[in-house]
């Protein structure tokens, strides 16, 4: 059971890449605020909310915001502008 698990988790490319954003973008507001994971995980859902975006767009977005790139995903506007009003370039400086 566990080898078809860990074998499915390679099949889904999109999977691997969002978690891979969430961990980015935890890791980004542990290096930003000094968190622990546990509180960046949670401000990253609480803004989730908030702001009503899904997690692993507004995780992307904020991947993206602090890499100065722009959100090359369609639908990501909302999760953009959500970052940036909870992020914003005060703590890129």
């Amino acid at each position: 059971m566990i080898e078809s698990l860990a074998s499915q988790r390679h099949l889904d490319p999109s999977r691997q890449q969002a978690s891979r954003a969430l961990d980015t973008a935890v890791g980004i507001l542990v290096g930003w605020r000094r968190y622990s994971t546990y509180a960046a995980f949670r401000e990253l859902l609480s803004a989730s909310e908030r702001h009503d975006v899904p997690l692993f767009k507004l995780a992307s977005a904020l991947v993206a915001l602090a890499g100065g790139g722009a959100e090359s995903e369609t639908g990501a506007g909302a999760a953009r502008l959500a970052a940036e009003r909870e992020w914003g370039l005060n703590y890129l400086l």
